[in-house]
């Protein structure tokens, strides 16, 4: 399958809804439910019964899917918690898919409070984490983006026998750049599944020589 790069991707979803055939949140709003259905054919076990899950949003369109992601699985009765980088957007498609997280009884947390609720929520068995902190954009170190993420996994999950810990990126895991799979930090985000929209991007070849499985969802465009 042919990969597009950021700029290329950017550059078809600004066609598409510069022709008036989607706008930018039907497209959030699509992406995040594909990428709960693709979790859910990952591990059909999880869509048996409710689970807990920890959101990691960023401040851009990427965080705005986890919060449309952390909506859905709500609705299907899981216990989610939702952990920003950035104070939610106010304006604009990202901001519009926090506000329906708020609206339904949702809340937003710091991510400096990700330890503590992971310490908590590591009593569940399974544990789903989405990283949807930066996506195809990311281009700086990111090891300060995902120091409380690391905190809360080496404190908790490295000592927790038994727990089963699965870990999700949305389009890119943090910490790699999309175009030429560099990583960007010491630590990337450890992703076991990475779900990606439209076509695979260059990262992909990077990640699957890591093990990580790359799934391609359609977004309608």
């Amino acid at each position: 399958m042919e990969t597009v790069t950021a700029a290329q991707m950017r550059a078809l979803e600004a066609d598409a809804m510069a022709s008036g055939r989607v706008t930018g949140r039907a497209l959030m709003e699509r992406a995040g439910q594909e990428v709960v259905t693709a979790i859910f054919r990952r591990w059909p076990d999880a869509d048996c019964a409710a689970g807990t899950a920890l959101i990691l949003c960023g401040p851009g369109n990427n965080g705005g899917g986890g919060y449309v992601i952390a909506r859905l699985l709500r609705q299907r009765g899981w216990h989610v918690a939702v952990f920003a980088s950035h104070p939610p957007a106010k304006t604009g498609d990202a901001g519009s898919a926090a506000r329906d997280w708020v609206e339904c009884g949702g809340e937003v947390a710091p991510m400096d409070r990700l330890p503590q609720e992971m310490a908590l929520a590591g009593k569940a068995c399974p544990l789903l984490v989405v990283d949807a902190l930066l996506g195809i954009g990311q281009s700086r170190c990111t090891d300060a983006i995902l120091d409380a993420w690391w905190q809360a996994h080496d404190a908790v999950v490295l000592h927790a026998k038994g727990q089963s810990l699965r870990c999700v990126s949305v389009d890119v895991p943090t910490g790699y750049d999309c175009d030429t799979g560099r990583r960007l930090g010491a630590r990337p985000f450890p992703a076991d599944l990475a779900v990606t929209f439209h076509a695979p991007k260059p990262v992909h070849a990077t990640l699957d020589t890591q093990g990580v499985t790359t799934v391609v969802v359609p977004i309608g465009l």
